[in-house]
């Protein structure tokens, strides 16, 4: 199979993971759960890993195998591995890198699932997670390995830390961190660096051209444009193979060809939604940045890391945002409730704007002082700028704002 290759990223969005004998304007669905073996040697040799074909459906399949090679072409990733979630991707991830009573070395800039997740579940499977406040910080993330280091040995953990994490840009502050120094810092000290890019997306950053060793999406979001769920790991085809072999197989958190398939066909228009989400946040940002009745705005063209941001992604920054208003929690609840285009729901990416309070939704069950730590107010609402209008969007918020 000769490989399309020398494709510009807007175009890898619909042809990357292709070849020059594909006969299908659109990827077939391969809805089927076996696959025939052959031989008796054959089966053995795809059972065993040393020959490439397909076996049962929950360790691989054509029509998910051509969504991992899109992706993949995408991020200039060797491989990839779709998973049923973006949760499960990086639970997948945690437990194959660090399954031995290892260690995280994590940013506290997470979206509430994953926080909760290294906090308090993984620790019941023997996996530590050290949390990095202030992650801007170099210095922050050495100290945390040291740290780490310095457990090693102990009666509840055993083994060394194995990967440092961090998302960028952040879910809900939308933090942007330089993958380029984490990786140093991250080889420097024999770990691997994982990029949550979710928020990114291929459209807008390529976090394995920086030095990041495993990348994971939520499909969920942008990539899906919020009509079904899935997840990715990329990264290292050695690496990618051994995790499909062991703990993917067995483990058995695969997607359906049919959700891979709906995948495949929202990602052909990615690079162009992308860039309506990137443009009305600017906007509405700006707008929320001027207003009396906002306290204050995370995004990332504001404050005095904007200049800084804009190197670090020149692309954009995509539709997530947050903004503070006085008052607590019943202030922000009045604006919520107040808002008439905003929707109120828990995702990101939609093609209409999305609203939710993250102190007691998304972010409710982090512990109160790792959440303020975080910098997550009870004054705080989150935004998933849709691909509205965006002079419609600023008329809805100035008459919710109004309201208080």
């Amino acid at each position: 199979m000769k490989k399309l290759v020398g494709l510009r990223p807007k175009t890898l969005e619909i042809h990357g993971g292709g070849s020059l004998q594909d006969r299908e304007l659109r990827q077939s669905v391969q809805r089927v759960v076996a696959f025939p073996l052959g031989s008796p040697q054959r089966a053995q040799r795809l059972f065993d890993g040393k020959e490439k074909g397909f076996v049962y459906t929950r360790i691989n399949n054509p029509t998910v195998g051509r969504l991992e090679d899109k992706i993949a072409a995408m991020e200039e990733a060797e491989a990839g591995l779709v998973t049923s979630s973006g949760m499960s991707a990086i639970r997948l991830v945690a437990e194959y890198l660090a399954y031995s009573r290892g260690q995280i070395i994590s940013s506290n800039k997470l979206y509430g699932g994953t926080f909760h997740l290294f906090q308090k579940f993984l620790p019941q499977l023997g996996i530590h997670t050290n949390f990095i406040t202030d992650p801007y910080k170099s210095d922050n993330w050495k100290l945390g390995i040291m740290k780490a280091l310095a457990k090693h040995g102990s009666p509840q953990i055993i083994d060394a830390p194995k990967f440092m994490y961090v998302e960028t840009p952040s879910n809900p502050l939308i933090d942007i961190f330089d993958i380029q120094r984490l990786a140093q810092i991250a080889h420097k000290n024999k770990l691997l660096l994982v990029v949550d890019s979710t928020l990114a997306t291929p459209a807008l950053l390529n976090p394995i051209k920086l030095g990041a060793d495993i990348v994971i999406h939520s499909l969920s979001k942008y990539m899906g444009d919020g009509e079904v769920i899935g997840g990715i790991i990329l990264g290292k085809k050695t690496l990618i193979d051994d995790m499909r072999n062991g703990w993917f197989r067995e483990t058995g958190p695969c997607i359906s060809p049919d959700n891979a398939a709906i995948l495949s066909y929202h990602i052909e228009s990615l690079f162009g939604r992308m860039a309506e989400h990137c443009r009305n946040a600017e906007l509405v940002a700006k707008f929320l940045a001027n207003h009396k009745k906002v306290k204050k705005v995370f995004y990332p063209t504001l404050g005095p890391k904007a200049t800084a941001n804009r190197k670090l992604m020149p692309k954009g920054f995509g539709g997530l945002m947050a903004f503070e208003v006085q008052g607590g929690q019943k202030v922000a609840w009045t604006v919520l409730k107040s808002l008439k285009l905003f929707w109120h729901a828990a995702n990101i990416g939609e093609s209409r704007s999305l609203v939710i309070h993250p102190a007691t939704t998304t972010h409710g069950k982090m512990p109160e002082q790792d959440r303020i730590a975080a910098g997550i107010t009870d004054g705080m609402l989150r935004l998933s700028v849709g691909r509205e209008d965006p002079n419609d969007l600023i008329d809805d918020l100035n008459q919710a704002l109004k309201k208080i």
